[in-house]
């Protein structure tokens, strides 16, 4: 993102989150994998997920949406959080997901991808 966004000012930055909260988030495909994705729910219950992500997923604040959000991308962004390669504004999410293993990741991306 820093290339995209280096050289916008900051109305243009207001401008643009102006914009992308009018989009609609794109309906969930149907879960593929029940067994998945109940075993990420409970991964997301016993992490309090929505806590700071809301109860359904759609974020708030600097917590970004995590329900209905791409598999591939879910996965990708836990296992950078987790290695500490992506760390937030706070470093909380390298925590959490510090004790989780690379299945757990897997089976929490499942579940938010697919969330109703």
């Amino acid at each position: 993102m820093v290339p995209f966004a280096e050289g916008l000012t900051d109305d243009d930055i207001e401008d643009l989150a102006a914009y992308f909260e009018t989009l609609k988030p794109l309906p969930p495909e149907p879960t593929t994998n029940a067994k998945l994705a109940a075993e990420g729910k409970g991964i997301a219950d016993a992490n309090h997920c929505g806590s700071c992500h809301l109860p359904d997923y759609s974020g708030r604040e600097q917590m970004p949406r995590l329900a209905g959000q791409r598999e591939d991308y879910l996965l990708k962004a836990l296992r950078d959080y987790k290695a500490g390669e992506r760390p937030g504004l706070d470093g909380r999410m390298t925590e959490v997901l510090y004790h989780l293993s690379d299945q757990d990741l897997q089976a929490l991306s499942h579940y938010l991808a697919h969330y109703r």
